[in-house]
């Protein structure tokens, strides 16, 4: 039962004192004091926090049983047997309970271990995956920069090609419309010629026509005398 006397845990958590009064007060009842009862005893408690207490309070008692062993003579006979037996059964548990709790805490570290290595070795292998991703990065960068490189040079040469090209073209039309002029001029100047020269042979010209039209009426008079004469003579036959 709980002793009203004592607010065992009413400062918020288990400490040293509470499992040291409770494990006094099952004591005193002739009850071995374990985590389960020291738990109903101070009304709760986790049993990972009240185990090292209760080892810590069995190393107190056997200090305080070797520091006065009269008193332990001075209890009656069979009271002595059933607290030594008490004490034996409770150093073999503590003993099972300490083998139990280093064996739990070995396990614990070995798994522990184990995962901390999955863990290092899953950390390298990403690490590993990022740095072979990181100098892929790299070379793509490396390879685009000399990509564009290349194509920033041959859109400077294919403008510089355009800008010549442009010029060329310019200068073309300028000298078309140069040859263009001159062509020009010298059309003018073969029309005003040939006029010129139309000009001045003009009085020849009519002078020929007329020629030649009396040279035809000659002929014509010549032909058409030849017929009269050819008649005449049919008649006179």
């Amino acid at each position: 039962m709980t002793d009203p006397q004592k607010p065992y845990g009413s400062r918020g958590g288990v400490t040293y004192g509470d499992v040291s009064q409770a494990a006094d007060a099952l004591f005193r009842d002739r009850e071995r004091p374990t985590v389960e009862k020291i738990r109903a005893k101070i009304g709760g408690g986790s049993p990972n926090t009240i185990g090292p207490l209760l080892d810590q309070w069995w190393a107190t008692a056997a200090e305080r049983l070797e520091a006065g062993p009269a008193a332990f003579h001075r209890l009656p006979q069979g009271v002595a047997h059933i607290c030594e037996a008490l004490w034996l059964q409770a150093l073999e548990e503590a003993r099972a309970h300490a083998a139990r709790e280093q064996h739990s805490a070995g396990r614990k570290l070995a798994t522990d271990q184990q995962q901390i290595e999955l863990r290092s070795h899953v950390l390298t292998l990403r690490e590993g995956e990022l740095e072979s991703r990181l100098r892929d990065m790299q070379r793509d960068k490396a390879s685009l920069e000399e990509q564009l490189k290349v194509l920033t040079s041959l859109l400077r040469r294919e403008q510089a090609s355009r800008e010549a090209q442009a010029q060329r073209i310019a200068d073309l039309e300028t000298q078309l419309e140069v040859q263009r002029r001159r062509l020009s001029t010298v059309i003018t100047r073969a029309v005003a010629k040939h006029q010129a020269v139309a000009v001045r042979r003009r009085p020849q010209t009519q002078a020929a026509l007329k020629r030649s039209a009396i040279r035809k009426q000659r002929v014509v008079a010549s032909r058409t005398l030849r017929r009269l004469k050819r008649k005449t003579r049919g008649k006179d036959r």
